[in-house]
């Protein structure tokens, strides 16, 4: 029983690392900032240890996100965590850096689009009545229900289009950290908003990247 009240006092965000201009970074904040920028950063250099470490992130995110009360942000990271294991053996499987990158159809596109604001919006309605049905687990309501939900389901398209190697999953990550970045100002974990400010130029970075080599085999072809 101490060690597991030791595990839970760990994972607190009101169990601190450290203060910077005074705001403190909790461990759990700080274990999943970093994991979640090394794991972009492999991510956009087409590195295999990217789902390992992301891993590791979604972990920690899981944790954080139920303390802070986005709840679609939560169960995006159960999401994350199966993809992760997909994503680890597909890549690992196909040689990646041997593989082309894809596009999206026009039709597959607008298809997309639609189902994300279908799908954000039925979240956010469910995601926003959490603490009504279960108020032992949910104790207070959701933050951002309809905005963190939009995030989430984006950050699922993307993440599928990621581990199939499609370039516009890099376009959906800069428009999800955006959105992200500001949402997490908003609910003053600064060390995380910082993070995904950060991972905003990486997936800009990504994007740019994964455009000009799929240009350049369209060339080719």
């Amino acid at each position: 029983m101490i060690h597991l009240y030791k595990m839970t006092t760990f994972f607190s965000i009101h169990h601190h690392f450290f203060t910077a201009l005074g705001y403190s970074v909790s461990y759990v904040e700080f274990i999943g900032t970093i994991t979640g920028l090394l794991c972009v950063w492999l991510a956009a250099r087409d590195h295999i240890f990217t789902w390992p470490v992301g891993l590791v992130n979604v972990s920690c995110f899981f944790i954080l996100f139920w303390q802070l009360q986005l709840y679609a942000d939560m169960f995006l990271q159960i999401y994350f965590f199966a993809t992760g294991i997909y994503g680890w053996i597909f890549w690992y499987r196909k040689q990646p850096q041997n593989e082309p990158v894809y596009a999206l159809s026009r039709h597959h596109r607008w298809l997309l689009g639609t189902l994300a604001l279908l799908l954000s919006g039925l979240t956010g309605w469910i995601i926003s009545r959490l603490h009504l049905w279960w108020p032992d687990i949910f104790v207070h309501p959701a933050a951002y229900p309809y905005t963190d939900s939009l995030v989430a389901v984006l950050s699922v398209i993307a993440n599928i289009l990621l581990a199939k190697r499609i370039w516009e999953n890099w376009l959906l990550w800069v428009v999800v950290n955006v959105i992200a970045t500001f949402i997490y100002f908003l609910k003053d974990v600064k060390f995380l908003g910082i993070e995904y400010f950060i991972l905003l130029i990486i997936a800009a970075m990504g994007l740019i990247k994964w455009l000009k080599e799929y240009k350049q085999q369209s060339l080719k072809s």
